[in-house]
This record gives structure tokens, sequence and C-alpha cells, in this order.
């Protein structure tokens, strides 16, 4: 397309910013009714498409991914991923890692979403739209990934078009180590009966290696020019291994000390599938969709074998195959000049069967008997929904309602059956106020919801280590927040700027709650623990410094209130917490037609934050990439991932626990060939 006719916010990300991984741009004119969000265009240049998602989104304002790779918005809450406005129904962040900057067109952040978007989910929608083949002749892209770890990556993506038909298809695989940490424990426990505590320590390593491979297929077909219909059929599987060796030291007579050698075997496999058709309507800006995609592990299987150095071993073997489908059907109908009608429905299935096995030798009098326990678990969720966009002159209203209705059943041996009905109206409203070219400023609110996980409501304990069992608990009601936000956005040119004040009211909040069999063994499980309220403000700004460095930075400024466990004493405490995360990015002149090399810093930190039993201390993290290319289509990509830190204090009426990580530096090195274009 022509810049001139490109939106102004457009073409200033896509024309005087070739050499930016990311840029925020203005709401496309053809999507005015997308005020619920903010969007990133993902630039395409050599650094950029070294990034793979996960990458691309630690450097984006209100997000932050923490050290066990959870992807947080405004510093609170696990986002849900959706691709192309359609949730992801599989493992999100493995999918998230196997997509490159090609791959991706823009990223949308929705702190708080409308009705559109399934009320489940307290953190908010991170929307991922993948960019469209639309340029004749054969594309993609192959790569090659090392790390020190001595991890190994390749991926490669074939893109095809020819008329009417457009082909993908996508392989890669992955083999080696991935994580390698150290860890330091101090676990004190006192019987529930009173007496002398007991104290011990453990000193640890982690590792966690496998072998991966995947593959899928995807063809689309332009009916007419108003109709497209798509399939993608894809499927993979592999076999990890996670190894933990601790050294338990008795710092008290009555704790024997011994060496534990822990390994997991997990194989697994997984075959999913989507079908989608889009049909444009005669009026501007009208459309009609649906959609059904479908991910099934129809054989997962996780053997632990543990062995002590005092002759104790035990055994752990759990089959959990499961499926979920997910369908979805909406139109848009603009009405009149700037009124757009949006209604549609969605349904969610997601099935899991588990057949836990526990077996023993000498550890039985700690960890319990052998047992044989298993369980059925199911989730459907219908919902329907509209929102209605009014403009009122430079002001735009969009109210929205969802309605959901939900059906879980539990069942397992020896247990009554577990039924669970439940309907409730989700409202949610934006508005957005034009205070000029430059400025925007909106305000929104949501009610949204978490339904527990199948396999957390399950009735039986689960034995994850020489000392930790997890209770499940079928009793545990969902939780759910209403969300609300005013933010100011300033834009001009390169430089972007906001802010976002907001509040988030959690009722039956689920925290983890911690308590010792009369063996000796630290049992814990998930409680609905009161309530919890988060009032903040961020500021983000993203600017040029000069000519060649930029940088994008966002600080996150908030008052935690919820009730929290003192020795057993219930009480509220507020606490102040802030989160920071930013990217520098300097970059170097073109070489004739070779692009300039690029050097990025990238960081983020989080302050101490406390739970109802448990406080995560402070920590950081930060990296060092530096892209080099060759060719247009050849550069290589050098990243540096610090050491980092995480600790962890648990304070529980009989069981106090200090609990640090740390993270081996790592070195990745990434090939990149691309061909052809997209």
């Amino acid at each position: 397309m022509p810049a001139a006719f490109l939106p102004e916010a457009i073409e200033t990300a896509s024309v005087e910013n070739q050499a930016d991984v990311i840029e925020v741009i203005g709401t496309r004119a053809e999507n005015s009714e997308k005020i619920d969000r903010r969007t990133f265009q993902v630039q395409q240049t050599p650094h950029s498409a070294q990034k793979d998602a996960v990458q691309l989104l630690r450097g984006l304002p209100a997000i932050t991914v923490t050290p066990d790779d959870r992807i947080l918005l405004l510093g609170a809450g696990n986002a849900n991923i959706y691709i192309n406005g359609r949730p992801y129904i599989g493992d999100a962040k493995q999918y998230l890692r196997t997509l490159h900057g090609t791959d991706i067109d823009r990223i949308e952040v929705l702190t708080n979403p409308s009705a559109q978007f399934s009320a489940e989910g307290t953190g908010g929608v991170i929307n991922v739209v993948l960019r469209k083949n639309e340029t004749a002749g054969t594309s993609g892209n192959v790569s090659l990934q090392s790390s020190s770890y001595g991890h190994s990556l390749v991926d490669t993506t074939v893109n095809v078009k020819r008329g009417k038909w457009a082909y993908e298809v996508k392989a890669g695989g992955n083999v080696g180590t991935m994580v390698r940490s150290r860890y330091q424990k101090l676990r004190t426990v006192e019987a529930p009966g009173g007496g002398l505590a007991t104290v011990n320590s453990e000193d640890g390593e982690f590792s966690y290696e496998g072998v991966v491979g995947r593959l899928s297929g995807k063809v689309t077909y332009d009916l007419d020019p108003k109709t497209t219909i798509s399939a993608q059929l894809g499927g993979g599987g592999g076999h990890d291994i996670v190894t933990n060796k601790g050294q338990f030291l008795g710092l008290t007579a009555d704790f024997p000390s011994f060496y534990e050698h822990r390994i997991m075997s997990s194989v697994a496999s997984y075959l999913m599938g989507d079908f989608s058709i889009l049909h444009r309507g005669t009026a501007k800006g009208e459309t009609l969709s649906a959609s059904a995609q479908f991910y099934a592990n129809p054989d997962v299987r996780d053997v632990t074998n543990a062995r002590f150095s005092d002759g104790r071993l035990f055994r752990t073997d759990v089959r959990k195959p499961s499926h979920s489908v997910d369908a979805h059907i909406d139109w848009k109908r603009p009405t009149a000049a700037g009124q757009i009608l949006s209604i549609g429905s969605t349904w969610r299935l997601d099935v899991t069967t588990q057949d836990y096995l526990f077996t023993s030798i000498g550890a039985g009098r700690t960890l319990g008997p052998d047992v044989a326990d298993a369980y059925d678990g199911s989730s459907s969720t219908i919902a329907a929904y509209a929102t209605f966009q009014q403009p009122l002159g430079d002001l735009i209203l969009t109210p929205g309602l969802r309605v959901e209705h939900n059906a879980r059943r539990i069942s397992s041996p020896g247990t009554a059956e577990m039924v669970i009905r439940r309907s409730d109206l989700f409202p949610t409203f934006h508005a957005k106020q034009r205070l000029g070219r430059k400025l925007d400023l909106s305000a929104s609110y949501s009610k949204r919801i978490e339904r527990a996980r199948l396999e957390i409501l399950r009735p039986y304990g689960l034995v994850e280590d020489a000392v930790t069992i997890f209770q499940g608990n079928p009793n545990l009601k969902d939780q759910s927040t209403h969300s609300y936000e005013v933010s100011l956005q300033y834009h001009s040119g390169k430089t972007q700027a906001g802010i976002i004040a907001y509040m988030r009211n959690t009722d039956d909040l689920w925290n983890r709650t911690y308590d010792v069999s009369p063996a000796g063994t630290t049992v814990y499980s998930f409680v609905n623990a009161g309530s919890r309220r988060n009032a903040g403000v961020q500021f983000d700004l993203s600017t040029p410094l000069n000519r060649r460095l930029k940088v994008s930075a966002s600080l996150n400024l908030f008052n935690q209130r919820n009730q929290v466990d003192a020795f057993g004493r219930p009480e509220v405490r507020s606490d102040f917490r802030y989160t920071t995360n930013g990217t520098l990015e300097w970059t170097l002149p073109e070489r004739g037609s070779v692009p300039g090399d690029v050097a990025q810093l990238q960081w983020s930190y989080n302050s101490r934050s406390r739970d109802y039993q448990l406080t995560d201390l402070a920590w950081w993290d930060a990296s060092l990439a530096y892209t080099h290319s060759f060719s247009r289509t050849l550069s290589l990509s050098a990243t540096f991932r610090s050491p980092r830190r995480t600790r962890q204090r648990l304070i529980a009426p009989f069981a106090q626990e200090a609990i640090s990580r740390q993270r081996t530096p790592e070195i990745q090195l990434k090939l990149l060939k691309t061909f052809g274009g997209r």
C-alpha cells in the first residue's frame, strides 16, 4: 500500500522507524470500534525477526514476564493469550516461542477487555495478530538456535500463495537442556500437637531437558472477493526429563540427613485443528466470522522416581489425557455513521481424566500409604455477547454485556460426584474522548471471573517430593474481579507516552494455604481467602534519545490490600508495590543495502509482594542482545541472559520456609534465514 494511503500513526511507525522492533500505532480506520486495546506494530527488521513472541512481549508497557514465564498485565493476574482474536487452547507459552517477528503483524494489549472476549481470566488479554500471506510465490524462514545450556532448536516456515490458494507449513523441534538452576531451602516444621520444631535445610540442583518435534499445515482459500475459509491441522510430541538432586541436612536431632535424586519423565503427544470462515458484508466494515478449534493430548504420562541415600524410594505414575474444543461466531454490523453493533456466541469444552498411582518403599511413614486414585473432570461454558459503539462527536461510547453459563463435573471413585452449574452476567463499558490529534482520554469497566482448573478440584493429594504433598480442593469457589481504568495516551511522531490509573477488586481470592500432617510432611492446597484490592498507576514512555538510540520503559506503582495469615490470625494488610520494565535499543547505520546492526538491553524489576502465607521478595531480570545482518535475508543474533535469583518466604502456623533459586547465566545464538516476500 502506498504511504500516502496510510493513516498518520501507521505511516509514522512503518516508514520513519524501520529500525525499531515495535511501535505504538493509532487505531486503524476500519477497526475504529477497537477502543479497548493498545496496539503495537511489529516492524519487519532482522532484529525483530530474530525475536520470538515472548521476547517481544518483554518490552511492551503493562506486560511483565516473571522468572517462571508467567505473563502478567499491570503487575498482577495472568494474561490470557489470544491468536487472531480467538483464545489459544493449547500450551500458549510454548506456542509463542515458535513465533518469530516475521510471523506477527501486531500485538494488542487489553488490560480491560470488552464483552467480545471470554470473561474467564482476571488478568486481561494479549491478542497476537499473525501476518497474512498476501504475496504470490514462495516465502518463509529457517532458524537455528543454540544455547550454552546445551539446548538446540530448529524452526522452519514455508508459505506458498497461488491465486486464490495459500498454504503454510511449519515444522520444528528442540533437544537438550532448557533450564539449569540451583536452589536452597531452610525449612521449619512444628507438630500440630505442639512440641519442639524440626529444622532442616535443602541444597540442590534443578535441570529441565528433553526432545520435542512438531509439524502443522494450513490451507486458505478465497471463495470470492468477500469470503475466505481456512483450515489447519498439526501435531507433535516429545519426551521431557526434570531432574532434582537435593542434599537434606538435619539441623535438629529429630531430622536425619539424607540425599535425594528425583527424576520426572514426561511423555506426551498433542493434536490440534482449526477451521474458520470470514465473510465481508456489503456494508463497509460488516463482517461475519465463525471458527472452531480443538486441542487434544491423547497420551500424557508423567512418571516420577525418587531414591534416597537411606534406602527409601517412591514412585508416582500419572496418566492425564485431555481435550478442549472452542467454537466462536461473531457478526459486526455498522448501523449508522460511527455506530457498530457486534453480537456473537461462543462455546468452550474442557475434558480431562487422571489415573494416579503412588508406591513407595520406606517412604510411606511420611508420605502416606500406597494409593491408586482417579478422577474425571469436564467444564463446558456457553456464552452470548453484544457490544454497541456510539460516537458523540469526539466521544466514543461502547457498552457491552456478556452472559455465560458454566457447568463443571468432577467424579472420583469413592467420593460423591460434584456438579457445579452457574450463570453470570458480565457487563463492560468503554469510553474514549479525543482531546486533539495527539491526546486521547479513555475510561473502562469490566467484570471478569477465574474458574478453578479441573486438576485443582480433584479430591485427593499428589506427592510432589520427599516433604511436600499437594491436596486438591473440590470446594474451591470461583474468584471474580471488578476492574476500573482511566488512561491518558499521548502520541507525537516517534514519541509515545501514557498513564493508566486503575483499581481491581477481587472477591473469593485464591491463595495457597500450608499445613503439616501428623507425620511432619508439608501439605498445601488452594483456598478462598478473603478479597484483594489493587489500586495503582502506570507510566510508560517510548521515545528516541537521538538518531540511533531509543528507550521504551514503563513504571507501575500500586497499593495491594489483601488478607494475610499472621500465624493463624487472618488480618488485612496494605502493601505498596512497584514494577518496571524497559528496552534500550541502539541501531548502527546501514551498510549499503544491508540493515545496520542492533544492540538491545531489556530489564525487568518487581518489588516485594505478600499474599496469604507466601511472600515473594524483590527480583530482577536483564538480557543483552546483539543482531548482525550479513544481508537483508541472513542474520545472526547473540543474547546473554543474566543470572537470576528469586526468593520466597512461607509463614504458616506450623510451617516456615525460606527458598532461594538461582538461574545459571545463559548465552543464546540464533541464525535466521528468510526467503521470498510476504
